[in-house]
């Protein structure tokens, strides 16, 4: 399992207990500012939660987007010799 998979899952992890705090909390009926404070951390959760998924996303298609310009460029301007290394 790759490390950007993990750093998702864990990021979803956060959301899921953030919003069951969230979840418990509305049943309790908890004082204004305590209320104030589970909301805003429920809504960074997801916040940070959609970042990380799009960064995860992103960098996947960005290495295939990548390799693939490679290959055009190698096509259209031929293969570059490396430098022998003796």
């Amino acid at each position: 399992m790759k490390v950007r998979w993990i750093i998702l899952a864990v990021a979803g992890a956060i959301v899921i207990a953030c919003w069951s705090a969230l979840a418990i909390g509305y049943f309790n009926r908890p004082s204004m500012p305590i209320w104030v404070g589970l909301v805003t951390a429920a809504a960074l959760s997801l916040e940070g939660f959609f970042w990380v998924a799009a960064g995860v996303f992103g960098w996947g298609f960005l290495a295939k987007r990548r390799a693939a310009l490679g290959r055009l460029r190698d096509r259209v301007f031929g293969r570059r010799s490396e430098p022998n290394a003796e």
